[in-house]
């Protein structure tokens, strides 16, 4: 498999920058529904919805402004681009973590999402640095990183949401202004604002352009970091180095062959001459020659897979937190056998999807925790294997092909009739399978849509609409999925959700076998 030497650094931050929104976007699923209940403002039976909502809106607004972001970054560069993003969320945690009512919770959600255009340019920057050979390692890498944050964001949320209740004795009501229990849902916020603050600087003063018109003007950032750098360097050395600098240069003997490989890069790993002189000025390609029939497939595929994976993300949290069902046997230590608590057709003896396992956030977290190691652990050893030995196209079908079947029995594991750590082990092998198929699919699609593209200079544009349009299935799958979800709820079946999940994902593995792996 290639090496990513000479990029591995540029797609750290590229990863990171993608990790401190997922921060953002994770960290609210394992107390959204317990800030919806706490505003007082919806009936019980809403609360459900309103959380969907908070995801929703936040990918809706996405949606609408991705292709906008698309030609913001074709015309002013990738760099500002995302440094506009980075500061974006830093207003927008802030602002959510304030927030104490459901308006302003949503609306502080739809402005991170308007101006939020990083998830399809790192996926733009990502592919402007990598070679074709280095594509499997370069996107599992941003991945892995990006996964990071879906590991830490639940974690902070489920543990730092609402201190003064958890930590009485570290967070008391008593305290100035009372601050943590007039906002009990502002210090995970505020933590991910000072780590989106330290992406901010990081990307400031050491991200590359990589956009080929602009990768040559004048970068105060990154100029300024590499001053630093080179002063730290110079310091380290003491005595055993002197600053000598060449005649008529200006530029340190012992920094020119690190910095001058940067400089040039951008234009270098982009591709041979021809393909250099076709990214010139992108925005003369025309839409109609950028979009052709595969690459609407692929956008079709992701958006599929957007749709049913962020749905399940969404209802999720709700399933965890929500009761159990008081006549089902999950009261009963598995030993119950209610009649109440199967379906009537004693032959089946199936458990009746009727309740949730009533968790903490707490101990949603340290779920969502588990989730995003399996997740961290399967970008780095088995996507790059799978993806090497298969092949983009091949593993992308196979994923599909295997996610319907995840979706079947989730609805029935709090009723499983066996003692709760059989039940809680069952949980997590679900969640754990179902974020190895995403993880894997996730990286599939970036491989396909950057190999589609029908020119380098049509890149940008196509990963803004698959952005757009993924973002469109991610706001309106958790909105639908939220009201599926109570109508289960008060129908006393909640496989209505999961099922109406499964066959998306069927549809999506139907659609797969048209997709191919080139132009």
């Amino acid at each position: 498999m290639a090496s990513l030497k000479g990029i591995r650094m540029q797609l750290w931050i590229l990863g990171t920058i993608r990790a401190t929104e997922a921060l953002a976007w994770s960290s609210i699923f394992p107390y959204a529904y317990y800030m919806i209940r706490s505003f007082g403002q919806v009936p019980e039976a809403d609360v459900a919805f309103w959380a969907g909502a908070l995801v929703a809106v936040f990918a809706f607004s996405e949606f609408l402004s991705g292709m906008v972001w698309a030609r913001v970054g074709d015309a002013i560069g990738r760099k500002p681009t995302l440094l506009i993003g980075v500061a974006t969320g830093i207003a927008t945690s802030v602002w959510f973590g304030l927030s104490r009512s459901v308006a302003a919770a949503v609306a502080a959600r739809a402005f991170g999402g308007l101006f939020n255009p990083n998830v399809g340019m790192v996926q733009t920057c990502a592919g402007e640095l990598a070679r074709k050979e280095q594509q499997a390692k370069a996107f599992s890498l941003v991945t892995f990183i990006r996964s990071l944050g879906n590991l830490i964001g639940p974690v902070l949320g489920g543990l730092l949401a609402d201190p003064v209740a958890h930590y009485p004795g570290v967070f008391r009501s008593d305290s100035a202004w009372n601050l943590w229990e007039k906002f009990p849902y502002l210090l995970p916020n505020l933590v991910i604002a000072l780590l989106q603050t330290l992406t901010l600087c990081v990307t400031f003063f050491c991200l590359r352009e990589t956009h080929p018109r602009f990768a040559s003007r004048c970068d105060v950032g990154l100029a300024a970091g590499r001053r630093v750098v080179r002063m730290l360097r110079w310091r380290s050395a003491g005595k055993d180095y002197a600053y000598i600098p060449l005649s008529g240069s200006g530029i340190d003997r012992g920094t020119r062959a690190s910095e001058e490989p940067e400089r040039q890069r951008p234009v270098e790993e982009t591709g041979d001459d021809a393909q250099t002189e076709t990214l010139d000025d992108p925005v003369k390609t025309p839409s109609a020659q950028a979009f052709t029939r595969q690459v609407i497939l692929q956008v079709l595929s992701l958006s599929l897979l957007a749709f049913h994976k962020v749905s399940s993300d969404s209802i999720t949290g709700t399933f965890l937190a929500l009761e159990p069902s008081p006549t089902g046997d999950h009261q009963q230590q598995g030993n119950s056998t209610t009649p109440s608590a199967t379906v009537h057709h004693r032959s089946l003896s199936l458990p009746q999807a009727v309740g949730g396992f009533g968790f903490s956030t707490q101990t949603i977290g340290a779920v969502f925790l588990s989730e995003a190691v399996v997740r961290v652990v399967v970008q780095a050893t088995l996507v790059p294997l799978l993806v090497s030995r298969l092949g983009a196209l091949c593993a992308f079908r196979l994923v599909l092909v295997i996610y319907p079947a995840a979706y079947l029995l989730t609805p029935f594991l709090p009723g499983m009739r066996v003692r709760p750590p059989l039940r809680l082990a069952a949980l997590l092998l679900d969640v754990w399978l179902k974020v190895a198929l995403s993880s894997a699919g996730y990286v599939c699609s970036a491989i396909l849509v950057t190999n589609t593209a029908p020119a380098d200079g049509t890149l940008a544009r196509i990963n803004g609409a698959a952005a757009s349009f993924s973002c469109l299935a991610r706001s309106v799958g958790p909105l639908l999925t939220g009201k599926l979800f109570a109508f289960g709820l008060r129908l006393g079946h909640l496989e209505v959700a999961f099922w109406t999940l499964g066959a998306v994902a069927l549809l999506g593995a139907v659609e797969s076998l048209f997709l191919a792996d080139r132009p």
